[in-house]
């Protein structure tokens, strides 16, 4: 054997076991979609109140195939983010358009299922909220992009964000009333609550809607400064909010199938976003994410909930279920502040920031994080009942996870190897 023929050799191999990865994906994805298009017309009858587990597999099929497509047109675009200041962690410029992948992974499923079912019942359009967070949703998303190709001003990014989160509230997704545990009397002098008997918000329904919606925003686009950060907490969200919705004291089927479809969606983008990163979210991903995830918390949690039948006030799970984005958005806030700087400037103080500088890898990081949310989300299943299906749950997105970690990604331990 020549010279030249052992330094081909290699690269002969290594080519080769790429093309078998890219088909082992290929087989994987094809099957995740065929099992869920199976599912939607065989066990759940072409219904869409029961479509939770086949939209999951449609949309994490479509969005594992979609964001390796959408990072390549990126990359001949060069949409990147480069590194260059000190809170950016990433050491090579990486595509940020993972919203659209995202986006279309979302859209092509709702539609297929209801193209399915044949139709989208009033409940599910007002009720709970798929108009809403298709409208406010797309709204949201085309200024991400918008910010994504060019960077826009934060007042103008606000003025948009509140004009999405007005238009979902015009189309069903409103917090008209917190309930209260029937277990629950207060009464402080200026403040009474009677168990059982919701607040009712009245006027501040408007704006405390449209307060939640941007700011849970806003919160998941703060918390996307670290490999699979945002795209991972969100899912646990997302889970957790399917879990909830289903349960016996709030029932809203279709609310729970939008945050089933998001799931999906993050947890295919999450295949490509994990540390080491080949494409971000991008603002277009975490403004979208952000978006429906405090949509489906609303028509799915806050509304769903009947004020008799709930140990803890219905705040408190939402609490739970978004913990992380509320507590690190809450905290730079009150960090700026107190420097007197501007809420909207950057810094590296998050709570990611921190466990960085204390010497842990951004795996690490992600795991440990990770690992919170999936308690928290834990505990608010527990106030419902839903701990059983939650666990559940999780426990298959982790042998899924655990499939593609040690069986599509040996070729690339092999790769590392000495040859």
């Amino acid at each position: 054997m020549t010279m030249t023929e052992q330094e081909l050799e290699p690269d002969q191999s290594t080519t080769t076991r790429s093309r078998v990865s890219k088909v082992s994906q290929r087989v994987c994805q094809v099957l995740l979609l065929g099992i869920g298009l199976w599912w939607a017309f065989g066990p759940a009858q072409q219904r869409l109140d029961q479509a939770q587990i086949p939209g999951f597999l449609i949309a994490l099929a479509a969005s594992w195939w979609l964001t390796p497509e959408i990072r390549s047109r990126a990359v001949k675009l060069k949409l990147l983010d480069k590194p260059g200041d000190d809170r950016r962690i990433h050491k090579v410029a990486v595509p940020r358009l993972g919203g659209v992948a995202i986006y279309i992974s979302i859209l092509a499923t709702v539609s297929a299922l209801i193209a399915i079912a044949g139709r989208l019942p009033k409940d599910a359009r007002f009720t709970e909220g798929i108009a809403g967070i298709a409208v406010g949703g797309t709204i949201i998303f085309v200024l991400g992009l918008l910010d994504d190709l060019e960077n826009l001003r934060a007042k103008t990014k606000l003025l948009v964000q509140i004009l999405a989160g007005c238009a979902a509230y015009s189309l069903g997704v409103r917090i008209k009333s917190i309930p209260i545990p029937a277990s629950l009397n207060i009464d402080l002098g200026f403040i009474h609550l009677t168990g059982g008997v919701p607040i009712e918000l009245g006027q501040l329904s408007l704006p405390l809607t449209v307060l939640w919606l941007v700011g849970v925003a806003n919160a998941v686009n703060l918390i996307d400064g670290m490999d699979g950060l945002a795209a991972g907490v969100s899912a646990i969200s997302a889970l957790t909010i399917w879990s909830v919705a289903l349960g016996d004291s709030i029932s809203r089927p279709y609310a729970a199938l939008m945050a089933a479809v998001m799931a999906g969606a993050l947890l295919g983008f999450l295949r490509w976003n994990f540390n080491p990163a080949r494409i971000f979210l991008g603002d277009s991903g975490a403004y979208l994410t952000g978006f429906t995830l405090a949509a489906i918390s609303i028509t799915g949690v806050i509304k769903g909930a009947a004020a008799a039948t709930v140990i803890v006030p219905t705040s408190l799970l939402v609490v739970f279920i978004l913990f992380f984005p509320l507590l690190d958005t809450s905290w730079a806030i009150v960090r700026r502040v107190a420097k007197g700087k501007s809420i909207f400037s950057p810094d590296r103080l998050h709570i990611h920031h921190r466990l960085l500088d204390a010497g842990l890898d951004q795996k690490k990081v992600a795991y440990i994080i990770y690992f919170v949310s999936a308690v928290l989300g834990l505990v608010a299943t527990f106030f419902v009942g839903q701990q059983e299906y939650y666990l559940k749950l999780i426990a298959s997105v982790l042998i899924m996870a655990l499939f593609f970690a040690e069986v599509l990604n040996r070729h690339r331990q092999r790769q590392n190897k000495p040859q």
